[in-house]
């Protein structure tokens, strides 16, 4: 990891009644070329959605360091090979509490060591992870909305989106 800064600080910021948010997020997909293909996404009990393992920009972090770095403090395991596949400018939530967020997303070929039930988060005991059939990704909502685009980028392309949630 590229560092310039004495203590990395996520970039997470109050602005102008909004969050705005630099956060990098990977797509982890596991038996990719079968039927049985399956998005690894996070979830919390009662949250009603999951989202991808990931997490915030720290200052003087790369995209690519974050994103590698978010992977082994989730999963313990060091990060497989990483192609950015999109850049997704996200603005969401309810009008008392929106946010802004660019959010950079990595595309990662699922490793051996990883469980195939659910497991925990390692950094957070209230988050578990789950392999979501990718057939079943439009009967759940998964954040970001656009996931579904993002997993069809084709090798070696990087596309940005503008995504407005509400």
């Amino acid at each position: 990891m590229t560092d310039f800064s004495p203590d990395p600080v996520d970039i997470r910021l109050p602005l102008g009644g909004l969050t705005f948010s630099v956060r990098v997020a990977i797509l982890c997909v596991r038996n990719a070329q079968t039927p049985d293909a399956c998005l690894l996404a996070n979830t919390e009990d009662n949250l009603g959605f999951w989202y991808l393992p990931g997490g915030a920009l720290g200052t003087g972090e790369t995209s690519e360091s974050c994103a590698a770095r978010e992977w082994a403090e989730e999963t313990g395991t060091p990060p497989g090979g990483m192609q950015l596949v999109g850049i997704v400018e996200n603005h969401f939530g309810p009008p008392d509490s929106r946010a802004h967020e660019i959010g950079f997303f990595y595309r990662m070929e699922a490793l051996a060591e990883l469980p195939a039930e659910s497991f925990p988060v390692l950094d957070n005991v209230n988050v578990r992870c789950e392999w979501i059939p990718l057939d079943e990704l439009e009967s759940r909502l998964v954040y970001p909305l656009n996931i579904d685009e993002l997993l069809r980028v084709p090798a070696g392309e990087i596309r940005h989106w503008v995504v407005w949630d509400g």
